[in-house]
């Protein structure tokens, strides 16, 4: 599971890579630039976060230099190539849960309710 930042960082990486056949090559600027600014990330952050998301086999990422900026070379492996889908059904999952948890709080209200009527009438 990912946490927030592993998804900024992944949304930006896929968005560039999906329109490109599956591979793309990325400067930490502009996954800087493409994330939120509460995150506050810098080229550090930036190498840490790609090295666990390319450990946890979203992608492969190769540094190299072009023109004297170093770049990350990154193509999409299969986790990496499903990603929006499991956001997708990250988000299901969570609607869900909401779902059912409303559904069995308004049930335990309504038991309550019965039993204070029963219990007063007593």
């Amino acid at each position: 599971m990912l946490n927030r930042k592993e998804i900024a960082v992944m949304r930006a990486v896929y968005d560039v890579c999906s329109k490109n056949n599956d591979s793309g090559i990325i400067s930490d600027d502009f996954i800087i630039q493409s994330t939120p600014e509460k995150f506050k990330f810098d080229a550090t952050k930036i190498d840490a976060i790609l090295n666990q998301l390319e450990y946890d086999g979203y992608f492969q990422c190769t540094k190299s230099d072009r023109n004297g900026e170093t770049v990350n070379v990154i193509t999409l492996k299969s986790k990496g190539k499903a990603f929006k889908r499991e956001l997708l059904l990250r988000k299901r999952e969570l609607i869900n849960s909401f779902f059912w948890r409303i559904v069995f709080a308004a049930l335990g209200a309504v038991v309550a309710l019965i039993v204070n009527k029963i219990l007063q009438s007593l």
